[in-house]
């Protein structure tokens, strides 16, 4: 099945595929945004007929045309918003007890990031933007809804592409020096690295299949374009450390439906249980990551301590 799939793939050709995972099930989307991915997938979803979409964003009124243009095309699929503000922790607690008084089995959960090399900023529970908004508060969220996840049920963490010698953090300095040490390229860099050792730990500790996928160069309300000056003043940074200068390359341009396929099939295509090609990573990969990994989980349980008792 897998070798039908090319860089021309849309989304709903994988719903299709998949019809038998996709048809009736429930499926949670965080990080709603009008015109972008995930609102793409979620209208993949739709159209292979899932049963409930939930999907959380910052705000229903600011979302609506996308709600409204899901409903219209797909009235036998339930749609619920629920709020979930990804730089406030609560909110996100609040959103996750919400979603378990619904009393539905979680079939499919996907998390888009949320910022990209946005300038030093503390979110309200003072972590760095990137690293809360784009890993910690799903950290929290998978933690505060696992009882209602069944052992069929699939994670999905949408990150970016790496290099293959980027080495595993200690996790010790968040906060770069409370933004004395800080770039914001780093700053995406560190919440990409947290997402794909925290979707190894999932894997391990929950015994689910999980998956961190990069969607490619896609056009998202995620920021885009990075300034050339940001680029050699990190590219600088790194020549002085004395660490190993990365090779940047320039991926081909995606649709956002090309874009969506490769999130969908992380989600439902079941070959990649038994047959996932990941690109070599030889500081994060298990069990040489392994340690980095368990660091950062017992960090990201001592931030959310006060949000899961």
């Amino acid at each position: 099945m897998s070798n039908t799939f090319d860089e021309q793939t849309q989304g709903m050709d994988v719903t299709k595929m998949f019809p038998d995972r996709v048809k009736g099930k429930t499926f949670l989307i965080c990080g709603l945004k009008r015109g972008d991915l995930p609102a793409t997938t979620a209208d993949a979803l739709a159209h292979g007929g899932a049963g409930t979409i939930i999907c959380t964003g910052r705000s229903q009124p600011e979302l609506q045309p996308v709600l409204d243009h899901i409903n219209r095309k797909y009235k036998a699929v339930k749609l619920i918003f629920v709020t979930a503000d990804a730089s406030s922790l609560a909110s996100f607690q609040e959103a996750a007890h919400t979603i378990k008084k619904l009393g539905v089995t979680i079939n499919g959960f996907i998390g888009f990031p949320e910022v990209m090399a946005v300038p030093w900023e503390l979110t309200v529970d003072g972590h760095e933007s990137h690293f809360q908004r784009n890993y910690l508060c799903y950290f929290l969220m998978l933690n505060l809804l696992r009882e209602i996840m069944g052992p069929a049920t699939r994670v999905v963490l949408v990150t970016s592409s790496l290099r293959n010698e980027a080495p595993a953090p200690s996790w010790e300095d968040l906060r770069f020096q409370n933004g004395e040490n800080y770039h914001c390229l780093d700053g995406y860099s560190q919440s990409m690295l947290a997402i794909i050792l925290f979707i190894k730990s999932i894997a391990k500790k929950y015994n689910v299949a999980a998956f961190s996928a990069n969607p490619g160069n896609t056009k998202t309300n995620v920021q885009t374009y990075v300034a050339m000056e940001d680029i050699k003043s990190w590219l600088q940074r790194k020549k002085e450390a004395g660490e190993d200068i990365p090779v940047l390359l320039q991926q081909a341009p995606k649709s956002l439906g090309q874009g969506s396929a490769t999130v969908l099939r992380g989600l439902l295509d079941p070959e990649l249980e038994d047959h996932c090609q990941t690109p070599k990573l030889p500081h994060l990969d298990f069990p040489a990551g392994e340690a980095s990994a368990e660091a950062l989980w017992r960090r990201s349980q001592e931030l959310v301590a006060s949000f899961v008792s």
